[in-house]
């Protein structure tokens, strides 16, 4: 691990990263992450510890760091050819030019214009299909449970698949297109439930398993392979 005034990075071969330092007062250990959005590396340190102990802490994970970036490496872009999994389906993307947008059939989606704007194209239908999707589940588990909604938003996250505020604005992951579609029922479910119980306690887990009795299947699947869903898309 190297430094300069105020920075310190990382460097494993020909992979520099760079790493973001943060001391926490409730924090009772050190904890190293990646942050694959950011290609970063964040270490969070109790107050009692010292950068230099911070940095000694990440030179001994330096194996585990190295697992993590070849973990994400593997790029699928929205590129001519390739086959994604979208909403539950594995859609084949094909360049065709000529004029218009995207052309859709039922496991084919059909790109016009230059091909430099094919993947932006193919990331804003994704994330419009997406947001349709979710806004359809989240009114209906609204409706069961009576609850107000706020605004809906998709945003690319690092660290949380969906949240929900106090006045029941609800984001979510735009990556949870790649994922199984019951896995985004799940997440869905899981934040409608937190306008009317806010936390995690035994009444929230019991509404989430009232809206999708087989959430922990979702939910086992996410722990077990939701950084794949950071493997899709350059851009």
């Amino acid at each position: 691990m190297k430094s300069t005034p105020n920075k310190y990075f990382i460097d494993l071969g020909e992979v520099r990263l760079p790493i973001k330092i943060k001391k926490l007062r409730t924090s009772r250990r050190m904890i190293i992450r990646y942050q694959p959005l950011q290609k970063s590396v964040s270490l969070t340190l109790p107050q009692s510890a010292t950068i230099k102990q911070g940095i000694d802490f990440i030179n001994r994970k330096q194996e585990w760091i190295i697992r993590q970036v070849k973990q994400y490496s593997h790029n699928n872009s929205f590129s001519d050819g390739n086959i994604i999994p979208i909403l539950g389906k594995n859609i084949r993307l094909e360049h065709i030019g000529g004029r218009g947008l995207i052309s859709e059939t039922e496991n084919i989606w059909q790109v016009h214009g230059d091909i430099e704007f094919m993947e932006r194209r193919v990331k804003n239908l994704i994330i419009k299909k997406t947001k349709s999707e979710i806004i359809i589940l989240a009114e209906n588990f609204a409706k069961q449970l009576n609850v107000k909604i706020g605004n809906i938003t998709l945003r690319d996250t690092s660290s949380r698949w969906g949240s929900c505020s106090h006045d029941g604005n609800l984001s979510f992951s735009w990556r949870l297109a790649f994922a199984p579609y019951e896995v985004m029922v799940y997440i869905v479910a899981h934040e409608v439930a937190h306008i009317r119980e806010h936390n995690h306690s035994n009444r929230f887990w019991e509404l989430v398993e009232k809206l999708n009795p087989e959430f922990m299947k979702a939910e086992n699947w996410l722990k077990k392979n939701g950084k794949l869903l950071y493997q899709y898309g350059t851009i």
